[in-house]
């Protein structure tokens, strides 16, 4: 197989970090988006927030590819608490960077994947399939990720462009560490028992989700599209 080009946004931390790494280690050329540098060796970083318009098409702008094979909309931010506490900026940033960036991000880059037919790779999450407290705003952007795939991949799939979800549950990440320490100190019990996974075992680490995200974007999965995979130990 020759080297594809690979585009993964987030690139610098968690599941992102691992993604571009398995991609690396194919032997693709991956293109690490994030607002910090430290994307993996070997990995070219273009610096982009997901959260600006303008800063997406800059990067796209500047990628000087004449195709994506691999677009994985990894990058996401999270906002817990109950609801009454959001404000207007925490809803605007969490849908700007979690639905909104991934939307424009594909809208931008659509001639260069659409140039070798290549195919995209959402990362949303369980929250966007199955309903969860404390977690409104952040569970009505991964929604409407989660729909966008559905809606994108029937309206490519007679050019042959593929798109898919990947929607993990608890993930060993520094972001949900942090997540963490700022649920509601009366978190209600029934609650919590929801917020967890059902198969025992550690939580899910980043590569397994680089590895069903690398799997999507193959030549094995060709037939595969509009699929929102549940990676959440049956939370859903």
């Amino acid at each position: 197989m020759s080297a594809r080009t690979v585009v993964v946004t987030g690139a610098a931390s968690g599941i992102g970090f691992a993604t571009a790494e398995l991609f690396r280690d194919l032997g693709d050329t991956v293109i690490g988006l994030d607002l910090s540098a430290s994307v993996p060796e070997g990995v070219r970083y273009v610096e982009c927030d997901l959260g600006r318009t303008e800063s997406i098409g800059a990067a796209v702008a500047g990628f000087g590819v004449d195709g994506i094979d691999v677009l994985a909309n990894v990058a996401g931010i999270v906002q817990f608490g109950r609801f009454e506490g959001i404000s207007e900026a925490e809803w605007d940033r969490v849908h700007a960077v979690d639905l909104k960036g991934p939307f424009f991000l594909i809208q931008a880059a659509m001639p260069l994947i659409r140039a070798v037919r290549g195919t995209v790779v959402n990362v949303s999450s369980v929250a966007g399939n199955v309903p969860q407290a404390y977690s409104a705003a952040y569970s009505a952007a991964k929604g409407g990720l989660t729909q966008l795939t559905r809606a994108l991949a029937l309206e490519l799939s007679p050019e042959g462009i593929r798109v898919n979800a990947v929607c993990p549950g608890t993930v060993a990440t520094p972001l949900v560490d942090h997540v963490a320490t700022i649920f509601p100190s009366d978190l209600d019990p029934r609650v919590a028992d929801r917020l967890m996974m059902m198969l025992p075992g550690p939580a899910i680490a980043p590569a397994e989700i680089g590895s069903a995200i690398v799997y999507l974007a193959s030549a094995e999965a060709r037939m595969i599209t509009g699929t929102v995979l549940a990676f959440d130990g049956g939370m859903s």
